[in-house]
């Protein structure tokens, strides 16, 4: 039984009973408590009707962007295989297209190569030209000065 029924159950008892507004204060109060149970009874029934068809709606919209993910997918297998061609291609000439690059390292933060002439490669600091990390160039030696060990 819905809760429109219920309330119209109510209604129909009130009726039944001879209740009336003109009456006791109890029976006001009664059947002012049976409107109000009227009234929640039918905004929770068009509550109900909106969450199902929006419900409806969203199952809708999964279903499509289950298939943009589909055809997304399905592009990304076609253009990375050509992506991956031109990038062993960029890999090979690295070394040619930078023009005084006498160095060649991995940024430990992103991964990306950073090209190092001597220069740079003296001043000991660089920052990654992919992600803007500052990175410390060591290059395991040092100016001439002895330390424990060095005999």
């Amino acid at each position: 039984m819905s809760l429109t029924e219920k309330t119209a159950y109510l209604r129909g008892l009130a009726d039944g009973m001879g209740m009336s507004a003109d009456k006791s204060d109890e029976q006001r109060l009664l059947l002012a408590i049976v409107d109000a149970l009227d009234d929640i009874a039918a905004n929770v029934e068009a509550n109900t009707d909106a969450v199902s068809a929006l419900a409806d709606e969203l199952d809708e919209l999964d279903d499509a962007v289950a298939d943009l993910e589909d055809a997304v997918g399905e592009l990304a297998e076609v253009f990375d295989d050509d992506e991956d061609d031109e990038e062993d291609d960029e890999d090979d000439d690295a070394g040619d297209m930078v023009d005084g690059v006498e160095y060649e390292l991995e940024c430990p933060n992103c991964g990306g190569p950073v090209y190092l002439d001597e220069e740079t490669v003296a001043q000991g600091e660089t920052v990654c030209p992919n992600c803007g990390q500052k990175l410390e160039i060591d290059v395991g030696f040092d100016d001439g000065e002895e330390t424990e060990g060095d005999e």
